[in-house]
Parts: structure tokens; C-alpha cells; sequence
């Protein structure tokens, strides 16, 4: 039981292991009292509590922004090094092999995972590609291959597209 609640724990499938139990709904803020009564055989008991922190999107996001936002001029710069360097998808290698030379690209104000309108451009640290993702999903990314997963430490706040964002929106 917790706070005198009793709670049944659910055996698993193969009747040596049990199922989890999800503590939050009966547990308070300040002390919690956790009573484990056993009816059965006590031969060989494992118990494990594990308290988990999950921040809620807000705080991850002001986090993000706070810890990883990338300057304007830097995110020009690694643009422009990405179009030199041939990286970009469409746009010539560094010798020129096509023999035109592409200065623009169009970029979606849409979340390429989410189709929703980009409220916080972020791409992961990695990433080559110009367009950006809304951070709400750490996700797969999609323009590289389906199992490069973006981790919340490797994104990265674009500075210079968030500027263009926020000029759009007067």
C-alpha cells in the first residue's frame, strides 16, 4: 500500500516477473509512506523504487533556448559553408560539378515532422540540412536516415531563423 491505498501488483506473462507499478496517483507532495506486505512465499524478493523527473515541454523548450541558442551570425556562417560545401541537397559540390551555382533555397515554416508551424526552429548539432524541426518532438530526423535520432543535447535554437519567425508574425 502507499498512504494506506492498497495496490495490487499485476504478475507478467511468464509469472517470474511482475508489471510495474505507476505510483504517482496515490503518492502527495512531502513525505510518502510505501508498506509491502507479501502473502505468498518469501523466498527471493527484488524491489526497486525509481523516482523519475519529467519536465514538462515549457521548461525543456525555455532550457533549449536558454542553453542552446545558436547566434545569428553563426547560423549564417554554417549556411553558407553547408551551400559551399555541396552538403545542402541540390546545390553543387565544391568543384562546381553541375556548373551553375545555386544562391537561394526555400525553406518550409512548417515542422517536416509535425506539419505544424515552426514556433522554435531547432535542427540537431549534426545536421547539414538547412530546414529546421520544432523541438516539441525530439525525434528521427527526416531528411537523414530514419535511425539518426535528434537527442534534446544535441539540438540547437537557429538565432537567425527564429528572428525570421518572429519578423513574420507582426
Amino acid at each position: 500500500s502507499v498512504n494506506a491505498t492498497p495496490l495490487t501488483i499485476e504478475r507478467g506473462d511468464n509469472k517470474t516477473s511482475h508489471k510495474p507499478l505507476y505510483l504517482k496517483h496515490v503518492c502527495q507532495p512531502g513525505r510518502n509512506t510505501i508498506q509491502i506486505t507479501v502473502t505468498a512465499c518469501c523466498c527471493s524478493h527484488l524491489f526497486v523504487l525509481q523516482l523519475v523527473h519529467r519536465p514538462s515541454v515549457r521548461s525543456v523548450l525555455q532550457g533549449l533556448i536558454k542553453k542552446r541558442l545558436l547566434p545569428a551570425e553563426h547560423c549564417i556562417t554554417k549556411i553558407k559553408r553547408n551551400f559551399s560545401s555541396g552538403t545542402i541537397p541540390g546545390t553543387p559540390g565544391p568543384n562546381g560539378e553541375d556548373g551553375v551555382e545555386q544562391t537561394a533555397i526555400k525553406v518550409s515554416l512548417k515542422c517536416p515532422i509535425t506539419f505544424r508551424r515552426i514556433q522554435l526552429p531547432a535542427r540537431g548539432h549534426d545536421c547539414r540540412h538547412i530546414q529546421r524541426m520544432g523541438p516539441a518532438l525530439p525525434s528521427l530526423c527526416p531528411h537523414l536516415a530514419r535511425s539518426k535520432t535528434a537527442l534534446l543535447e544535441g539540438l540547437e535554437v537557429d538565432q537567425y531563423m527564429l528572428g525570421i519567425l518572429i519578423y513574420i508574425q507582426k
